[in-house]
This record gives C-alpha cells, structure tokens and sequence, in this order.
C-alpha cells in the first residue's frame, strides 16, 4: 500500500502519515522528495507514535508549482539510507493564487485543437502537396476523424472520473446453443 497521496495542493496545508515497519520512529526518520523537470523540493516528517508524519505549512506549499511529481520517500537512522517507497503525486495549483492556470488534460486541449482545425479546414484541407519542388504531407482527414474519436473516448473516461462506465447502455443476446 503506497502512503504518499495521489493529489496534493498548492497554498493547502499537506499532511500525511506514513507507517513503514521495518523503519519505526523515533530510529528513522523520513523526507518526501518530489521531482519532475521544472522543480523539486522535499518534504520532511515528524514523529507520530511509530509512524512518520509528514507535513508542510500552507506558506511553504504557496510557493510550490503545479505539475505532476515523482515522489521518493527516503529513510536514514544516521548512518543507513534506503528509499522505502515511491510513486507519483499530482499537485494541483493554488485556488487562490493570480497566475492563470489551464486544468485540461492533454486530451481535452488535443481534442479541442483537432475539432477546431476540422472545423476549418474540412473543405479545403489537403492530404498532400507539392510546389516548387518541396512536399508537404499532413494526416488525411479519416486520419484526423479517427484520431478524434479515440481523443473523445480518452476524454470521456477523464472527464467521466470514477463513473467511467457507468450510465452506459449495454445490450446483450443470448440464445440457446
């Protein structure tokens, strides 16, 4: 069971515990270091009992960016370090803050560009062509078409959430063999 939570945000107050057996409070102590391509920064635990508790103050989390992170949770007594779990975290930008922020996923923004250019171009759009000598080749429309249906399924699922499925009509026949 994987202790660091899916989905954090920014300028909320994080906390969560953390109960690795074999690394027992008050021996271990623990840091969450969360890394992608644009930032990292760690976050460290207390103890609660034999667990660890990790926290870190709204203040702290405000300057922290949006994004989704590899999440590393490391482990030493003092002389020992080992990585007693990994996974992945989304942290979701703060509500309260200026700086505007685009929620869809990739999905929706590729879906709304496809739809958008077959709007546009539906009547004129080329496959291929070629002038003075130098050719250029896009995705035929039955291309884009499928591409934009299977962009539509992905984004149903998203947006569908745990409900995925769910609401749908399924027929079904049976018939003795």
């Amino acid at each position: 069971m994987l202790n660091i939570p899916t989905s954090l945000v920014c300028g909320d107050t994080w906390q969560w515990d953390a109960d690795y057996g074999d690394y027992p409070r008050p021996t271990w102590t623990a840091t969450a270091y969360f890394e992608n391509a644009a930032e990292s920064f760690s976050v460290a635990s207390s103890a609660n009992g034999t667990a660890q508790r990790f926290s870190a103050a709204a203040t702290a989390t405000d300057d922290f960016k949006a994004g989704r992170y590899f999440v590393s949770v490391r482990v030493t007594d003092g002389s020992s370090v080992y990585v007693a779990e990994s996974g992945w975290c989304e942290v979701q930008p703060d509500p309260a803050s200026s700086v505007k922020f685009d929620h869809r996923s990739w999905a929706r923004r590729t879906l709304e560009a496809v739809e958008a250019f077959l709007e546009g171009n539906a009547s004129t759009a080329q496959a291929a062509m070629s002038i003075a000598g130098r050719s250029i080749s896009r995705w035929s429309l039955a291309e884009l078409t499928q591409f934009r249906n299977e962009l539509r399924g992905e984004v149903r699922t998203e947006e569908q959430g745990s409900n995925a499925g769910l609401g749908r009509d399924i027929k079904v026949r049976m018939s003795r063999g």
